[in-house]
């Protein structure tokens, strides 16, 4: 059990490095990243930015652990890991950008926002499905 959770934190937190370095080069110098800073009410500093970025790299891990806890319920081929993975990614966008953005702290956002989001979190999950089999798949070698 303690395995398969590190594998997951591990392969949440890459996989929020991952969508941190694709915030980096959208729309210039990490504008996004200040946006997830915003969400947690922590915005209007100069290190905003860097704080989103933690703060995306600590969420994902964050989901990863769970994903890891959901995924050791079933056969852990890599198939089911990427859909459940993507499933995950559906939850991270409901969670942080419906809920935590839009209901708790009243953030207005457009139409193309939600989607960039959505895709974004679809992205999240797909990525962390796909880390977390091929660690399952890797064994005790990871």
């Amino acid at each position: 059990m303690q395995q398969t959770v590190q594998r997951g934190l591990r392969a949440g937190a890459l996989a929020g490095l991952l969508l941190v370095g694709l915030f980096f080069v959208d729309y210039g110098p990490a504008t996004s990243l200040a946006t997830i800073a915003r969400w947690f009410a922590l915005d209007g500093n100069p290190w905003s930015k860097l704080l989103g970025a933690l703060l995306l790299v600590i969420v994902g891990a964050v989901f990863g652990g769970l994903f890891a806890a959901l995924v050791r319920l079933w056969s852990p081929s890599l198939w089911h890991s990427v859909l459940l993975g993507l499933v995950t990614g559906l939850g991270f966008w409901v969670l942080l950008v419906l809920l935590l953005s839009t209901v708790v702290w009243h953030i207005q956002q457009s139409l193309y926002g939600m989607l960039f989001w959505l895709v974004m979190s679809l992205l999240y999950g797909l990525v962390l499905g796909s880390l977390y089999g091929q660690f399952e798949r890797a064994g005790g070698r990871t």
